[in-house]
């Protein structure tokens, strides 16, 4: 195993680490399997240019840090989690967007109930109006 490898290893699992994601979360951000993470991780992989991209995007790091160790780490590393949104995977969508469909229903369903108790209240009432059919 080559030492740049290793040590690139090391890096992408210190700061996966440090920014408090597991392999799971961090593949799905990326649109790779875990097993993907694990081989980049234990230096049986690399990870492709673009992937290196959104890694210090995520990580909040130059492409240099992560390819090289050369540039200095910033303090996001250094305080977990400090400002790194994280998305929302594409089953937290879906559940989401059901609930809000789910929700949505509803309130038209008791809006029109509503409605049809004033008007229902409204016509019985006007049944004690004289002339009133």
């Amino acid at each position: 195993m080559d030492d740049a490898a290793t040590q690139l290893a090391d890096r992408l699992l210190d700061l996966r680490r440090k920014a408090g994601y597991s392999q799971e979360q961090l593949a799905d951000l990326l649109g790779v399997s875990r097993q993907a993470i694990s081989k980049w991780e234990g230096a049986q992989g690399r990870p492709e240019v673009d992937n290196v991209v959104k890694l210090a995007q995520i990580y909040r790091v130059s492409t240099d840090f992560i390819l090289t160790g050369s540039a200095s780490v910033p303090s996001v590393c250094e305080t977990p989690l400090a400002a790194a949104p994280r998305e929302l995977s594409r089953e937290h969508r879906f559940a989401l967007s059901a609930l809000m469909v789910i929700a949505g229903t509803a309130v038209v369903f008791l809006l029109i109930v509503v409605i049809l108790t004033i008007l229902s209240t409204m016509l019985t009432a006007g049944a004690d109006i004289p002339g009133w059919k």
